[in-house]
């Protein structure tokens, strides 16, 4: 059964029919294999699905990207050490008494959440999702 994967908007001519200028297609994996991106009629045509099913299919692997995502970011070691540097932050201040506050509480985990962010960025290019869209 062929399957709805998502939506291309790089991609704008059908592979069905060859109606270019398209605003995006639909990308669907066949019974065999093949990846192919089909506008919204043809997908429908050549999947028996409605819109609706189709639909639900892509949001269905976005979802399914978004959770992958994530669990990869929050496994990564850059991430933990960047919630251990806050943490140590924390224990810093409740050891001196005195909060790190502005600018100084910024420079204590920069180095940390700089290399957070390069590996949540490189996460989400790698499942083609937004770098934002999964929670840490």
């Amino acid at each position: 059964m062929s399957k709805a994967l998502g939506t291309d908007d790089s991609v704008n001519a059908c592979m069905c029919c060859g109606k270019a200028n398209l605003k995006f297609t639909v990308i669907i994996e066949l019974d065999n294999g093949e990846i192919v991106h089909y506008g919204q009629v043809c997908a429908r045509r050549n999947t028996g699905k409605t819109q609706r099913a189709i639909t639900s299919e892509i949001n269905a692997a976005k979802a399914a990207a978004v959770r992958s995502a994530q669990a990869d970011y929050l496994a990564s070691p850059e991430y933990l050490a960047e919630r251990a540097r806050f943490a140590e932050r924390e224990a810093l201040a409740r050891k001196t008494g005195t909060d790190l506050i502005g600018r100084a509480a910024a420079e204590f985990v920069r180095e940390a959440c700089e290399a957070a962010m390069a590996v949540r960025k490189a996460i989400a290019d790698k499942y083609r999702v937004s770098p934002w869209s999964f929670p840490a």
